[in-house]
């Protein structure tokens, strides 16, 4: 019996080791990884504890110490406030992250490490929470704080990754000398918290600090101000909603936190006034270029032409002049062009400038291309010039006919402009026209009919050669342009009832982003405005209140404490600026703007 217990018991055996060996042979399936780790890393402690007073101010280390071994991502993310000069540094050990602040701390003075989102595990990169660490170099910790959001003045939209400082210096040139008091970064919404402040009063400001040192650069930097300081009242505590660590991309969660404050952020136009650049592009035409908007001429002579021979054209925000000679002889090689300005003085000061300046014409370099495009030579050498025409078939009944030289045009034949319509029967009639020169651009005209277009008719603009003659002596070479309302079933038609318009606003239509304007009104009463032929998709309405009537969308003046002109979108619905609309729509909205702007 014993031996027939054995035989069984060493059969079985074998057969397992074969049934064993089968199944480490079979290579028909891939073996399992497990699941894909998506749990963020855990901090398990702090060196020293959250709250430390009586820090050292001087090689000064905090310690992380994490559940996994941890990486850091994002080490510009890792921000101190109040910053000092030199950046913190960081330093993996194991499970550790040390950071090592380099300078001397101030003395008796609350400070954070924001993590923001610096650290990710190193096998998925996970990230992980945020992580604000508060201590202080004094016998009591700060513990005040208030929260806000960052938008762009233009779209109202949430402006990420910007530096939000708050100083105890109320002077305006703070934010351009001095290290702020206390600094935190927008996060992907725009919104901010400023943690453990005093019980003082702050001025505010945001900035793109896009040289890092924590100083606000006019030439290359965005920048947002509250018109008065700010006071925080509230302090910290773990019950408060906005206080939490949010994952951006839980849009419902990070949408319901609200601002104490909101900032809008605008690039300054430069405010020193100088010449910045001149020259002579042509034997007849030249320019001068000044670093700051709205230049003020005092005087302006062409040394040996006459008065009534020169023209001068502004741009749109009045820092450059283009000027052309209207002469019948040739011009010397060098013009002599004195002139008087404001310029901005040592104390910062505008005051009266004499300027004399000698202007060549460039000699043109090997390989510099020809005429500019539509004043090129149609036919042989110096004999036509080509015209730029512009009718769409959405907007000609809003914007007419607009005509384009390069040059400025020095005699019009009205009579050689014919505007025709031709009916579906192929009959043909000559239409009236109202004509008149562009108040912004002097080398535009616009061709308005003066009879409201029809649908399904087809409109021709016929100009015959010479009706133009621009400076150079050319006539125009012969041109044509044909358009037609749009009839297409699906197109639609939108529009606004404006009531309460008590200043100028500018409206616009706008896509879905605000960045494509379609169509623009200059509206100083109320009026219905009505925006046709518009295909199926999403819009914006964005209004402007343009306070100083110059029909431009100015932007702000942070020594002049002066913010950007007011901007709001239209909301179908609260919170909804997108208006959407369907083919073969007819729809009208009543605005009433200054319930919209109060």
């Amino acid at each position: 019996m014993k031996r027939i217990t054995v035989t069984v018991l060493l059969l079985a055996l074998f057969v397992a080791c074969c049934c064993f060996s089968h199944s480490c042979a079979n290579t028909t399936t891939a073996p399992s990884g497990g699941p894909k780790d998506t749990i963020p890393p855990v901090l398990l402690k702090i060196t020293p504890g959250p709250g430390q007073t009586g820090f050292p101010q001087t090689e000064g280390k905090v310690t992380l110490l994490f559940n996994e071994y941890t990486v850091i991502k994002t080490p510009g993310d890792i921000l101190l406030s109040p910053p000092t000069r030199h950046k913190p540094t960081t330093k993996i050990k194991g499970k550790n992250i040390v950071v090592t602040i380099p300078d001397t701390l101030r003395e008796d003075q609350t400070y954070t490490l924001d993590f923001g989102q610096a650290l990710a595990d190193n096998n998925e990169g996970n990230l992980a929470p945020r992580i604000v660490y508060a201590f202080s170099t004094g016998e009591t910790l700060d513990s005040l704080y208030f929260t806000g959001s960052v938008l762009d003045s233009k779209t109202l939209t949430p402006v990420k990754n910007m530096l939000v400082a708050a100083y105890l210096d109320p002077s305006d040139s703070a934010c351009f000398k001095t290290l702020p008091d206390a600094v935190v970064k927008t996060d992907d919404w725009g919104f901010f918290v400023l943690r453990n402040l005093r019980d003082t009063t702050y001025s505010v400001y945001v900035y793109t600090d896009t040289d890092t040192d924590f100083k606000y650069n006019p030439d290359e930097d965005e920048v947002g101000f509250l018109d008065t300081t700010y006071r925080p009242v509230n302090a910290l505590a773990d019950t408060i909603y906005e206080l939490r660590p949010f994952n951006m991309k839980d849009t419902l969660l990070c949408s319901l936190r609200v601002p104490m404050v909101t900032l809008l952020t605008f690039k300054e136009l430069q405010t020193v006034q100088y010449l910045q650049n001149s020259g002579r592009v042509s034997e007849r035409q030249g320019f001068l270029k000044f670093s700051a908007a709205d230049v003020q001429i005092e005087r302006m002579e062409f040394v040996g032409i006459p008065d009534s021979s020169v023209i001068l054209q502004y741009n749109a925000t009045r820092d450059s002049i283009d000027f052309w000679i209207n002469t019948d002889y040739r011009l010397d090689d060098s013009l002599l062009v004195r002139f008087t300005y404001m310029k901005t003085d040592s104390t910062g000061v505008l005051a009266p400038v004499d300027e004399q300046l000698s202007l060549a014409v460039a000699a043109p370099e090997s390989g510099t291309p020809g005429p500019p495009q539509g004043e090129q030579k149609a036919s042989g050498p110096d004999t036509v010039f080509l015209l730029q025409i512009q009718a769409q078939d959405e907007t000609v009944e809003q914007l007419g006919v607009r005509i384009e030289s390069t040059l400025p045009i020095i005699r019009i034949l009205r009579d050689s402009l014919q505007l025709w319509e031709t009916n579906p029967k192929g009959q043909k009639a000559e239409k009236t026209f109202s004509f008149r020169q562009d108040t912004a651009e002097l080398r535009r005209y616009i061709i308005t009919p003066t009879e409201q277009l029809i649908k399904g008719y087809e409109y021709e603009l016929k100009i015959a050669q010479g009706a133009f003659v621009n400076l150079d002596r050319l006539p125009n070479a012969a041109a044509t342009s044909k358009f037609k309302i749009p009839q297409a079933e699906n197109l639609s038609l939108l529009e606004l009832d404006l009531t309460g318009v008590d200043e100028r606003y500018i409206v616009e239509l706008t896509d879905e982003k605000g960045s494509k304007v379609f169509r623009t009104y200059h509206v100083d009463q109320p009026e219905k405005l009505s925006f046709p032929y518009l295909k199926a998709g999403k819009y914006m309405i964005r209004i402007t209140c343009d306070q100083n009537r110059n029909g431009l969308i100015d932007t702000g003046n942070l020594l002049a404490r002066k913010q950007p002109e007011t901007v709001r979108f239209y909301e179908s619905s609260p919170g909804n600026k997108v208006l959407e609309i369907l083919e073969s729509a007819e729809i009208e909205q009543t605005i009433d703007l200054k319930e919209m702007f109060r």
